[in-house]
Parts: structure tokens; sequence; C-alpha cells
């Protein structure tokens, strides 16, 4: 360890009236130059994850004094530094000069046993790839991080791919052994994964995935996807991060935490779980993080599907203004650590608050960047989960030669129900509209064998989706990012009731021999509680995929309105301006919802409009009515007079319209006294003769 004096060495100079609290625990950061002209902030997405600026591995004592771990007499360039569960050991990614690659390290906290634990050593033939073959000579391995087990889990670009957007190396996860002696790929990525960090509830990996899709939704072109505008239904290409997790075999990988009804919602780089499982991450305007992102920010999530939380930095709407925020470290239930820029460009350490944001300084050193601050302290282990999926069978990905797809393996794809909806108010959007003849398309984009020319598209199979919406499919290829669409008999691209696109902006993968289990089809769908057993998952909301109408809707002077397509927007409680329907008449008010195809009821529940403030209007009199083909089958009262959810059970009864007539209603909304509802929701399954 070295102290103070060392500063010298470092062209840095240690102020002597620096004031570091001594009662905070020891810390272990990087400090960096920065990148010239402040265009971007070093280990920042795939633009500046690999940047050489020059740095040196820095440890905050207890006592408050600075002491340097590894400096240029080691090492050009540090970063990424991720500390043992023991509190012992530091691993983090190294440069060992500026036209060297990022290699994976490690050192004691008492600075002894400084070890290299990735080399340039892979051997693989990259003759396949043609002119491609020269941009995957090298490689950078970064972003480690210490697993339940003691094996580290690391970022890299070894794996020979360039994203699908934005011509840059593809990123994926790789696992080592503590000593470096072993290293397996776990993720097969088409554009990003890195970041990763560890679940301390779970023990699972949640890492930022870079979630983009070049090929877009088309009704009109032979295979159903186009990178044309002017053939493409839609410009939405996703092109943001998320927070993924996975097991760390590789396995059950899901969404951890976002806001998935907005792509800005899903922004979630650098992601950091804290004890209670909430996710601290990075946001920023620049999505993709491709070009120079300006300052960035920090929010958290509940687990799950959550509305985002600012706490430090830019703000949510984009706005390039300092001040700027990175690299949360979670510290305990409520606190943090991270990297903090009052002026947008010179960061410093700073502790933060769930409960208050920012909150004060630790370390600040003049002319260099302090950042990926991390406490050295012995922690809980979380649970070690054990490898139960083999390792890839090749580490080269497949091109259009469809011999190389036969290396890969193949795994087993189910989906329960493909119109299950998450619950009302779960922030996730909705399912594709029920139709008649749904099939799914499993599409793949190999590897570019050319120097410049895009990677082509290719459509691998096309097949029903079955009676109750679900999906069996045992020979798809493992190992490989694919992306899904859902089509009508008519090859038309299914809708939902938002007008989004059963097209999946993204790409999945499977380890040969696996499985994957899930229900619905839309962003968040990995979110969803997975049914027990067939039966359970043919039971799903049904209201999204209706029709609605109404006998009439209010409008308000400023051009406000509620129309009768908000009773089925799953948003009850959340958002009340945009998610409830008013009449614009007191009385014979009704609204009606119609689906192309008869369903199975057996359940119907209707949501009042109640407000935070205690206002609403109640159900005091009324029916609901089930019609099919135009004919009366049955017609349920309904007494209300509160403010709760009004359940109407069904006999599974095959009806095709639900009419729900409000006679007499009380309260009020604003200063409208109205009849109104916040949502209908419709328990049914597909009748097995309907597809």
């Amino acid at each position: 360890m070295r102290s103070s004096v060392f500063w010298l060495a470092l062209g840095l100079v240690l102020p002597a009236n620096l004031k570091i609290p001594s009662e905070f625990p020891e810390i272990v950061f990087v400090s960096r130059k920065p990148i010239a002209g402040h265009k971007g902030t070093p280990g920042i997405g795939p633009a500046y994850r690999t940047a050489a600026v020059g740095g040196s591995l820095l440890l905050r004592t207890a006592e408050g004094s600075l002491t340097v771990l590894v400096d240029s007499n080691q090492l050009f360039d540090v970063a990424d530094p991720s500390v043992s569960w023991d509190g012992a050991t530091i691993v983090f990614s190294g440069l060992a000069h500026p036209d060297s690659q990022w290699r994976i390290y490690r050192i004691r906290r008492d600075g002894t046993g400084f070890a290299q634990l990735t080399f340039s050593d892979r051997s693989i033939d990259l003759t396949r790839f043609g002119a491609s073959a020269s941009k995957f000579t090298r490689y950078d391995d970064f972003d480690p991080c210490f697993l339940p087990d003691g094996r580290i889990v690391f970022a890299s670009t070894r794996y020979p791919s360039i994203a699908s957007y934005g011509g840059v190396r593809t990123s994926n996860l790789f696992v080592t052994s503590e000593d470096g002696s072993t290293v397996q790929r776990i993720t097969t990525e088409r554009n990003g994964a890195e970041e990763p960090t560890v679940d301390p509830v779970t023990g699972r990996i949640v890492f930022a995935r870079w979630w983009t899709n070049v090929d877009r939704p088309s009704n009109i072109t032979r295979t159903g996807v186009s990178r044309n505008e002017n053939e493409a239904l839609t410009d939405d290409i996703a092109n943001v991060w998320q927070a993924i997790t996975i097991k760390p075999d590789g396995g059950e990988l899901r969404l951890y935490a976002g806001f998935p009804r907005t792509r800005a919602g899903m922004q979630a780089y650098k992601p950091a779980v804290m004890n209670g499982g909430q996710l601290l991450c990075v946001y920023s305007g620049e999505h993709s993080l491709l070009t120079t992102p300006g300052p960035t920010g920090i929010r958290w999530f509940n687990k799950g599907a959550d509305i985002e939380r600012p706490l430090a930095g830019a703000s949510l709407d984009g706005i390039t203004s300092a001040p700027s925020a990175t690299d949360p470290a979670p510290m305990d239930d409520k606190e943090f650590l991270f990297s903090y820029a009052e002026d947008g460009a010179d960061y410093d350490i700073w502790l933060g608050s769930l409960e208050s944001g920012v909150v004060r300084k630790i370390v600040g050193l003049p002319g260099t960047l302090e950042l990926d601050a991390q406490v050295v302290a012995s922690r809980p282990v979380p649970p070690v989960l054990s490898d139960l999926l083999p390792g890839p069978r090749t580490e080269l990905p497949p091109t259009e030669d469809p011999a190389t797809l036969d290396e890969l393996g193949t795994f087993r794809f189910d989906c329960m129900n493909i119109f299950m909806n998450g619950s009302v108010d779960e922030m996730i959007p909705d399912a594709p509209r029920i139709v008649k003849g749904a099939r799914i398309r499993f599409f793949m984009n190999p590897q570019r064998t050319g120097s410049d020319e895009p990677d082509p598209s290719v459509l691998l199979k096309d097949t029903i989706v079955f009676p109750g919406g679900n999906i069996h499919v045992s020979d798809i290829p493992a190992d490989v990012p694919l992306f899904e669409q859902i089509v009508d008999s008519n090859g038309r691209v299914l809708l939902t009731s938002s007008g989004r696109f059963a097209h999946v902006t993204g790409f999945n993968f499977e380890r040969p021999g696996a499985g994957t289990k899930c229900v619905g089809c839309h962003t968040g769908h990995s979110l969803l509680t997975v049914p027990v057993n067939k039966s359970t998952a043919s039971w799903f909301n049904a209201a999204p995929s209706a029709r609605v109408s109404a006998s009439s809707f209010c409008v308000d002077p400023d051009g406000t309105d509620y129309p009768p397509i908000r009773v089925v927007d799953r948003q009850a409680a959340i958002g009340i301006d945009t998610s409830i329907w008013l009449a614009a008449g007191r009385k014979n008010q009704w609204i009606a919802l119609r689906w192309e195809l008869p369903i199975e009821v057996r359940q119907i529940v209707l949501y009042p409009i109640s407000t935070p403030a205690g206002q609403g209007i109640r159900i005091v009199e009324g029916d609901v009515a089930l019609y099919c083909d135009q004919s009366l089958v049955r017609t349920f009262p309904v007494v209300g007079g509160t403010l709760s959810r009004i359940q109407v059970d069904v006999d599974g009864s095959r009806v095709d319209s639900v009419v729900v007539s409000l006679r007499k209603t009380e309260g009020r909304y604003g200063n409208r006294r109205l009849p109104g509802l916040a949502e209908i929701e419709v328990s049914a399954r597909i009748p097995l003769d309907n597809l």
C-alpha cells in the first residue's frame, strides 16, 4: 500500500486541507483522467466503456487517509473495482498500456497479491466471418463482479459479434474461476450485456442489457420485418439499456425492474441492488449510450414493474444540464455511494440516500474523476445457486450458412398463453388482442461476413399458436439471439388495445437442452408469474382485447376527455386523469365491451372511480348483461355504494359482449357528478373450438 506521497508520481496533488469524514467505512475507488474535451465519462456505455485515459486504484481507509493500491507503475489505467464478500480481495479491470486490451486483475485489500486473471489467449478460428474476421482479433474484458461462490462474472467482447446497431462490438457476460483458470460464456446477447452485479436477496446476476432491434414489423414485406421506414409499421427500435436478471449459469433470463409502459422508463444502466431488493441505476437522455450521453442521473425502482424515482444528477426528461451522477453502489438498506459532478464534468465520491437523495461529499481530488466506489467490508453472502445448464457448444456465432446452426443444439420454447395480461394496475403494457388462427414467427440475425454490409435477417420458423394462446416448439436453435412476432391468419402483426405491435423489440437466447416458460407477449411479460399448469394459464383478463363503446363520454372545456377505451387500460388506481371513463349525461348511461370471437367468462370485476383525496364515483344501482350473437345470455344486478371493487361471478357463459349499465351513481370526480368507471376486468378463456 502506498501513502499520499505517491500522489506526486501520479501527477496529482493531495490538498493539505482535504477533509474526509473519519467515521466513514473503508472504500475503494478509481481516480481517472477525464476524456479530452469532457465529451463523455470513462466507463459509460459502448462509446466509453473501454476508454483509455489513465488512472489508479485507491483505498480510502477507515482512518480517513488515502492510499494507492495500483498506479502507473503497474497499469496504465484501471476501472470497475468489485470487493469480495469477505472484504479481503478486490478484482478490477486494468489496461497494461494505452494500445493493449482491458483484462481482469485482482489485488488484496492490503496491497499484496497483485495478479492478472484473464489474458489474450482465446483460441478460435475466425475464417468463417470472411472480411469481418479482422474486427474480432482483439477483445476487452471489463466490469468484473464477485459471485457468491467466489467466482467472478465479467463483461467482454471476446465473443465475435458486432451489435446490430451502431457498429460496435457486442459485449457478453463470462464467468471465471477465482484464479482465472477457466472462462465460460453465460450470455449470448446480440447487442450488449455488461455491468453485472449480484442481487443480495436471491444470488442471481443483474446486468445491463442493450435492448434494440433494427428489424421492425411490416405487413407488406414477405418476411414480416423491414429496416425501411417506408415499409415498417413503426420507427420504434427501443434502443435502451434495461436491467435483466439471470442465474449464474445463464438460465432463466427475465426483466428485473423498470417501467415497461415507456422506453425511457426502462433505461437502467449500471444496475445495483440494495439489500431490500430496490434497484439503483443510471439514466441518460441518450438511451443507447452510443454517443456522448451528456449528464446522467441516478434513479431507483422497486423490484418488478414500478415507476422510476429520481435521486441525483440529470433529470428524467433527458435535459442535458449539470449536475451529473453515475456509479451507484449500495452500502446498506438505505444509503449508497455514487459519483457526482455538480458541474456535470468533475466527478467526486458522494454519499446518497433513497430517502433524501444527495447527502454529502466523501472524496474529491483535483483534476481527476473519482468513479466506481465500493465499500471494503465483510458482507452477508447471498444464496449460492448451482449451475444446472451446460456451457455453450461453440464460441462462434452462426452465419447464413445453415451448417453453423447445426453445431449450436436446440432448446424448447413454451409460452403458456400469449394473451395473458398483467394484473390491473401492474405497470406493464397489454398483451395482443385475441384473434383466430394466430401464428408465431422466430427470427435471427446471423453474424455478418462482409466488412460493411448489415447483418441479414432470417426467418427460422413460422408455427401455430395453439387453442388457448399457448405455444410449444421443441427445436429452436440454442445459444443464438432470437426475436419473435405474433401474426393473425392473414400474416398481419397483432396489435394491443393501445396500438402496440406483438413484435419483440430485442433478442432472447437459451442454452442447449434447456427450455423457457413464460406467459404474455409484450414488454415486461417476463415479470408475470407463470401459472402452475395449462388449465390455470388459460384464464386471463380479456378486457384489453375488447372493442369498447359507450353511451357518451365527457369532454372538459380545456379539451381533456374521458373516452370509454380507458376502462380496459388496466390503470384503475394509477394516473387517475388518464385512466377513467366519465359519461357526458346523468341518466341511462352504459358502456360495452365486444370481442371478435366468443370467450368463456367466469368473473367480471368493476372498479369504481376513487382518488387519493377520498373523492370518487360509486355505483349505487346497475347491471351487467352478457350477450352472444346479439342474444341476451344472462343479466346480473349490481348494487354498490362503496369505492371498492365490485365482483360479479359468472358461470363460464360463452359470450361475445358485456354491457354494463349505470342507472344510479353517487359521488363526484373534481366538480363533476357524472356516471363513470375506472376499470372493467373480465376473467375469461378462449373456447377450444375458436382457434
